[in-house]
């Protein structure tokens, strides 16, 4: 079924034009991203921002993982701030380790605080559990070295956006799990969560022009491998499976209402809250996956923005 005759009449013109993305050619759509990516040109770098690649040791045996970090200029890293841990989307497979840079560098003039963004292993070269071991790797050299790069390790955020989103669910349920450090938050933005692709909103979604079910069984398949279509897939790769929701940091969902994910989005959180974990929900109207990226300037979108930036401002209290 078709969603872009639902859309807001702000993206519908950015969305019904936009070229199909076929990942049935992974090298294909990731060639095709780097020429749009080319074609909008590079922004120039934040005066008010530094930034800095760094190397975090891999765990168990796996290379090691380049993070970036960054910062406010002006402000001496003897002043520890807060910390957004940060992971962007791609399906598994899209690679672009440049593309988030001006959204983090958004979020450190927005908020004062430290931005380190994981450039994860793909799929299908590097499947589960590659770029949850990156992320969480990266993730526990930032807590290790908190004071040295200037943050409060009692205000760091995990972040990600699509299946950055769901890195970061998954990441959420390693931290509590092997229990070496804590959370103060963890934002997921439309996230990738479920590999079944049996919701109604999996089903709705078929347009090519957006995030479609067959671009997702692709990614999906991509991702898990082996363990794709079976009872083996692990909760930590689609967080969706984890029977035990408890004991996870606060957490915000941020979606839209035409996003191939809602569904499993608004189970999720219905999910946390009878686990009991604080919950914060936003579903935003005639919205597509990616809708805030493609058209930041819509109404919709700066809601959205404003309410991620809310979530953010409560989570460093």
């Amino acid at each position: 079924m078709a969603i872009l005759h639902r859309l807001d009449p702000e993206l519908a013109p950015v969305f019904t034009v936009r070229l199909p993305v076929d990942l049935n050619d992974i090298d294909g759509a990731r060639k095709q991203r780097a020429e749009m990516l080319a074609a909008l040109g590079v922004p120039e770098p934040s005066s008010t921002v530094a930034h800095s690649d760094q190397l975090a040791p891999g765990v168990d045996g796996n290379p090691d993982v380049m993070v970036r970090v960054f910062r406010p200029t002006g402000v001496p890293e003897s002043e520890p701030l807060p910390c957004v841990y940060w992971t962007q989307g791609g399906g598994y497979v899209l690679t672009a380790p440049d593309m988030d840079d001006t959204w983090c560098e958004g979020l450190v003039d927005t908020h004062r605080c430290v931005v380190v963004s994981v450039d994860w292993r793909r799929a299908p070269e590097h499947p589960f559990p590659a770029a949850a071991d990156d992320c969480y790797a990266g993730l526990a050299w930032t807590v290790a070295n908190a004071e040295d790069l200037g943050i409060d390790a009692s205000r760091v955020a995990i972040a990600g956006h699509s299946s950055g989103g769901g890195s970061t669910a998954g990441l959420a349920l390693i931290v509590r799990d092997r229990a070496e450090f804590s959370l103060a938050h963890c934002m997921l933005i439309y996230p990738m969560i479920d590999d079944t692709n049996s919701t109604d909103s999996s089903h709705e979604v078929t347009d090519p022009q957006v995030w479609s079910r067959a671009s997702n069984d692709i990614a999906w398949k991509a991702y898990l491998g082996e363990m794709y279509g079976t009872e083996h897939v692990s909760p930590y790769a689609a967080p969706s499976r984890m029977v035990d929701l408890s004991g996870l940091p606060p957490t915000s969902i941020l979606t839209g209402e035409l996003d191939l994910f809602v569904d499993e989005n608004l189970i999720y959180a219905q999910r946390l809250m009878h686990a009991r974990v604080p919950t914060e929900l936003y579903v935003y109207p005639g919205a597509p996956h990616a809708f805030d990226r493609m058209v930041p300037g819509a109404a919709v979108s700066r809601q959205f923005f404003a309410d991620r930036d809310a979530v953010l401002r409560r989570a460093f209290r």
